[in-house]
């Protein structure tokens, strides 16, 4: 399987990061060079951006055309890939997992990471073998930093974006449509929510896009993104619903020792 990470050309100091994990865990990594917000052009932002519940900022847009651009290679091919942004910290199990996540044909986006809050998933996991399973996801939020993607499943994205972006991880876990599943136990997590842990792993874990934000003015020309985020908390309530059958709200077992 093909794995990318995305890198800015001055994130050097994350690029080593990744190359030490790759070369510890016996893999090969491909860096992908990631967009930098000052080559969006006017066209792009007025294109994608201010469609989804707040304006976008220009490194979330970034982001988001960094994935975007991998979604139509993948899209174009016949295979899945692993795609890595470059603050993921990876568990030592995921040479070992990923032939077996590769071959999962229910899944069309495949989660690998924990990003420590409670989604909507099934009660029953199915196990893949050597305490690795699987457990399809009804709803999720948040994490874009480790996941496999199939090529039905970029399709699915691909022609969701001509509607319009959000930030990346709020538009692959916010497609209704995409069959989306999560490894169990999680086999990354992001360096800001490992440091919570009281671990280090040697680079800055902060980013832009984790930047605290205001609550959006309650204007005439704020309304569209505030209807938007009305309707996403309408549709939530049917998760919900859905807990009193085959859904739970719960969130990805994490297990420390596992991780490099």
């Amino acid at each position: 399987m093909r794995i990318v990470f995305i890198n800015l050309d001055r994130a050097t100091e994350r690029r080593a990061f990744m190359a030490g994990q790759a070369a510890q865990l016996g893999l090969t990594f491909e860096r992908v060079r990631a967009v930098e917000a000052s080559e969006i052009t006017t066209d792009q932002t007025a294109r994608l951006n201010g469609r989804w519940e707040r304006p976008l900022s220009p490194a979330e847009l970034g982001c988001f055309l960094s994935h975007h651009a991998l979604w139509e290679e993948i899209a174009a091919g016949a295979v899945p890939m692993l795609v890595l942004e470059d603050d993921a910290v990876l568990s030592r199990r995921l040479a070992v997992a990923l032939p077996r996540l590769a071959t999962f044909a229910a899944a069309e986006f495949l989660n690998l990471e924990s990003f420590e809050r409670r989604r909507f998933v099934a009660r029953r996991a199915v196990s893949l073998g050597e305490g690795l399973a699987v457990r399809r996801v009804f709803r999720d939020k948040s994490g874009s930093a480790a996941y496999i993607l199939h090529p039905a499943g970029a399709r699915k994205l691909l022609a969701r974006a001509d509607r319009g972006a959000a930030p990346v991880d709020a538009f692959l876990h916010g497609l209704g449509a995409l069959a989306s599943w999560q490894a169990e136990p999680a086999l990354a997590i992001q360096a800001h929510l490992w440091a919570r842990h009281g671990r280090g792993v040697g680079i800055d874990p902060g980013t832009s896009i984790q930047a605290p934000r205001g609550r959006l003015p309650l204007t005439m020309a704020n309304a569209p993104f505030h209807a938007r985020r009305t309707a996403t908390q309408i549709r939530l309530l049917g998760q919900h619903v859905r807990r009193l059958g085959p859904a739970t709200y719960r969130a990805t077992a994490l297990r420390e020792e596992d991780f490099i």
